[in-house]
């Protein structure tokens, strides 16, 4: 099921947004069972809300590239684990960087399905508040924390006494260093409608009290959200704009935020069917039984044309032996054409021996040139390019040495004047 990946500055309540969309995920589809819009049969979507901050990765991995790769790996890697067809995985975190969420974008592509990205659209000024509502609720924890301690010992009338204990209420989100921050926010990339990875963009404001779950759901899933009764029917075109502009001390500074999103009533129309493509689909491996014959059949034809300049080591002797006045033909197995090698080719080596050093027939041109054949009809095949030719599954066993002989006689400048 469905991607979600979530976008914004840091401090402005991603993780709250987070929790929303899986209270209302799971909140819309227990309303649609119960109305029988999916029927019972079908298996509950499970709700995955994948972190990219834990104990092990707090939020000053950002100061060192090397950090915040190994976290951003260790947040891919439980997203892609849990991407299937019965769950919804929401990724929660910054995702500032384009290119990370476009590998994402691929990732969901592969598995066939939908993607989309929720940008939380909360101003500079309100992120640098939070962080420092953070800031002062860490130091006033620590103070109480510290306080309590050095009062263990004369205290313990009190401590037996539940009624005078204190309980202190501690926050699991940490805030940002300023300096931290401040950089943190002018590395940010802006999600843009004109990149395909980033659409259907959804933006939610800092005011809103909700993400829009009807459009989310309805646009992941195809399946109409229960208050597509009360909306109006006619449907309207998905369109999501987003402006910033950043200003000189390296902060970005959060512009006018518009999102039009189509109306729930008209969002009942069926999902289009995610087609993985060329960059996603995984490659088909080679048989190895093909590459051996290959390997094979490449190899008889080299042994052919080394066994002839070892006979007529000359290209003098091998043109004026030959039956064709116009170049030197080699006979060789596996093949039903000849190599050849047009006279006026043969007599530009810089020497007159076919196989000496450097000479048309030297041996370590053959090999690289077989090498290098063999690895583009490899490519060729594990590609998948051949199943978009008439040619489908790539050369057969019998068309392997004509084809290792066309590129031969390619190479030694058969048909250039």
């Amino acid at each position: 099921m469905p991607l979600i990946i979530l976008t914004g500055f840091p401090c402005s309540g991603l993780t709250h947004r987070a929790q929303q969309l899986a209270s209302a995920l799971e909140s819309t589809q227990s309303t649609l069972f119960k109305s029988g819009t999916i029927p019972a049969s079908k298996p509950r979507y499970k709700i995955n809300v994948v972190s990219t901050h834990d104990a092990s990765h707090p939020r000053t991995v950002y100061d060192h590239a090397r950090t915040e790769k190994e976290a951003r790996g260790v947040a891919y890697t439980r997203a892609k684990r849990l991407l299937g067809k019965d769950s919804f995985v929401i990724l929660d975190g910054m995702n500032y960087i384009k290119g990370y969420r476009y590998q994402l974008w691929c990732e969901a592509k592969a598995l066939g399905t939908t993607c989309c990205v929720v940008h939380v659209g909360t101003p500079v000024d309100q992120c640098v508040a939070n962080n420092e509502a953070r800031i002062r609720r860490q130091e006033a924890q620590t103070q109480t924390q510290s306080e309590s301690e050095s009062k263990t010992d004369t205290n313990e009338t009190e401590s037996a006494n539940p009624e005078s204990t204190t309980t202190t209420t501690t926050d699991p989100t940490e805030p940002y260093p300023p300096e931290l921050l401040n950089n943190l926010i002018f590395r940010y990339e802006e999600p843009s409608t004109h990149s395909r990875w980033d659409k259907p963009l959804f933006t939610v404001p800092w005011d809103d009290a909700e993400p829009p779950i009807a459009d989310i759901w309805s646009a992941l899933t195809g399946i109409p959200h229960p208050s597509a009764t009360e909306a109006p029917t006619e449907p309207s075109a998905l369109a999501s704009t987003f402006a910033s502009t950043h200003i000189s001390s390296g902060a970005s500074v959060a512009g006018s935020l518009a999102t039009t999103t189509t109306r729930a009533g008209g969002l009942g129309r069926p999902r289009v069917k995610v087609r993985p493509h060329q960059a996603t689909v995984q490659p088909v491996s080679m048989d190895s039984s093909a590459l051996y014959d290959m390997e094979k059949r490449t190899s008889a034809i080299v042994s052919a044309i080394r066994s002839f300049t070892l006979s007529t080591p000359s290209a003098e002797a091998a043109l004026a032996q030959g039956d064709n006045a116009r170049g030197i033909s080699i006979a060789v197995p596996e093949a039903s054409t000849p190599v050849f090698i047009p006279a006026h080719v043969a007599t530009t080596g810089t020497t007159d021996e076919l196989a000496g050093a450097g000479g048309i027939l030297a041996l370590p041109r053959l090999q690289r040139l077989r090498r290098q054949w063999i690895s583009l009809n490899r490519a060729y095949i594990a590609g998948g390019h051949a199943a978009n030719t008439a040619m489908s599954g790539g050369l057969v066993s019998g068309q392997v040495g004509d084809a290792f002989v066309r590129f031969l006689n390619a190479e030694f400048g058969v048909g250039e004047e």
